[in-house]
C-alpha cells in the first residue's frame, strides 16, 4: 500500500505604516501550487483570488473575514510592534556605502572596463549610476547592478562599462553617481579614462 503526502503552507503578513495598521495579506499553496491569496486593505475590505474551486460557504467565508479582523491581525500587528520595538536599533540603521571605482586594462584588445563597487551599505536600497559626460550611459553597455548581500548584514552592488581604444580617445568625461538614505547629498567620483 502506497501512502500519499500532501502538504498546506500558509503565510500571513501585515504592515505597520507610521504605527497605524496597513495591509494584511494571506497566500495558500497545497502541495507547492499557490491557489489562494486574500488581502485585506487598511479599510477593512477584502479581495480574494481563488485559483482552487471554492468549497467554503458563504457562512464560513464571512466567518474567516471576521477572523481576519478580530484575530489575525490583532495578533499579527501586536507581534510586528513587539518585534520592531526589540529591534528598532537594526531596522532603522543607516549605513553609508564605501565606494570605489575600479579598473581592469586588456591591452591585447585596448580595452578598460571601468567598475563602479558601492559595498557595506544599509538599508538596501541604493541608486548607483554610471555617467558619461553628465548622462547615464546606455542600459545596454551596462553589466552589473544586481544587490547583494554582505556577511554583515549590509549589501553591494556594482555596474560596469567597457571602453573601446576609440573611445578612451574620444576623452569623455566619466562619473559613478550614488545616492542613498545615509547620505546627505548624493555622492559623485569622477573615472578618469587614463591613468
Amino acid at each position: 500500500m502506497r501512502k500519499c503526502l500532501h502538504v498546506q503552507q500558509r503565510l500571513v503578513g501585515c504592515e505597520l505604516l507610521r504605527d497605524e495598521p496597513g495591509h494584511m495579506m494571506t497566500l495558500e499553496a497545497f502541495n507547492g501550487e499557490s491557489g489562494f491569496e486574500r488581502r485585506y486593505t487598511v479599510q477593512g475590505d477584502q479581495q480574494t483570488h481563488w485559483k482552487w474551486p471554492v468549497i467554503k460557504s458563504r457562512a464560513q467565508l464571512e466567518y474567516d473575514a471576521w477572523l481576519y479582523a478580530h484575530f489575525y491581525r490583532p495578533l499579527c500587528i501586536s507581534q510586528l510592534r513587539k518585534y520592531l520595538t526589540k529591534e528598532k536599533k537594526h531596522v532603522m540603521a543607516r549605513v553609508k556605502p564605501r565606494v570605489r571605482v575600479i579598473k581592469r586594462y586588456w591591452t591585447e584588445a585596448g580595452v578598460v572596463q571601468m567598475t563602479c563597487l558601492a559595498t557595506g551599505f544599509y538599508p538596501r536600497h541604493i541608486n548607483l549610476t554610471l555617467l558619461q559626460d553628465g548622462q547615464p550611459v546606455d542600459k545596454e553597455r551596462v553589466t552589473g547592478g544586481e544587490l547583494l548581500p554582505n556577511p554583515d548584514g549590509t549589501y553591494q552592488m556594482r555596474k560596469s562599462v567597457e571602453l573601446s581604444a576609440e573611445e578612451q580617445r574620444e576623452r569623455h568625461t566619466y562619473t559613478c553617481t550614488v545616492t542613498h538614505l545615509s547620505l546627505d547629498n548624493k555622492l559623485d567620483i569622477n573615472i578618469g579614462t587614463s591613468d
